[in-house]
């Protein structure tokens, strides 16, 4: 920039010395002189930028093309996600029942058979020893092979397990196969007295033990 004014001094100078401008007017002079000094500082503006531009590319474009590539990225696991979720309950929603005809009739009859004017939780507990035992390994693996083991239900011997079913025994035996037993799973008694290790609960009717 020095240089600069330096180049343009002499020029100024003729302005006052050569001949025909010696007494040129003072308002030409200065607007010579303002336009030399506003052209000198658009000439360092544009230097500035131009020096400035560079370092400011380095300094930000890795930053921004990084953060555009963890944005995608961002993007497309959030879109694998969402279609690994949409897919999970498509195949949930596929699925068949978890128990069959055969044994909602089982579960319905047994709870006529066992329990039949008994209150819904009664009804229930009767139900869940059924499925306790269809999942453990001592018991057969089936409602109907754990109701029909021999000696086990006393209504598969005295008829009562072929009543028809009350709503409330099919409404009772539809929520034990689609929840699952209310009990714990060590609970694989019911009878008119103590059996097993313990007494989990005892009702008006039965005892429930483990």
């Amino acid at each position: 920039m020095i240089k600069k004014i330096l180049c343009i001094l002499p020029v100024i100078t003729l302005l006052y010395m050569a001949p025909g401008t010696l007494f040129a007017a003072e308002g030409e002079t200065s607007g010579a002189v303002q336009t030399a000094v506003e052209q000198i500082a658009a000439e360092q503006t544009a230097e500035q930028q131009t020096e400035t531009e560079p370092a400011a590319a380095m300094a930000y474009g890795p930053a921004a093309e990084a953060a555009a590539g963890t944005e995608a990225a961002a993007q497309d696991g959030n879109g694998s996600e969402a279609q690994t979720v949409e897919s999970g309950e498509e195949e949930a929603a596929a699925q068949p029942a978890a128990y069959t005809e055969e044994d909602l009739y089982v579960m319905a009859h047994v709870l006529a058979g066992e329990c039949q004017s008994c209150p819904d939780q009664e009804q229930l507990y009767v139900g869940s020893v059924v499925l306790n035992r269809k999942n453990h390994p001592s018991f057969p693996n089936t409602v109907k092979g754990v109701v029909f083991q021999k000696g086990q239900y006393s209504c598969t011997r005295d008829g009562n397990y072929y009543r028809e079913p009350t709503e409330r025994n099919w409404a009772n035996a539809r929520t034990l196969l689609e929840n699952g037993s209310v009990l714990p799973a060590n609970v694989i008694w019911q009878s008119g007295g103590r059996q097993g290790k313990g007494v989990y609960v005892k009702t008006r009717w039965h005892y429930y033990c483990y």
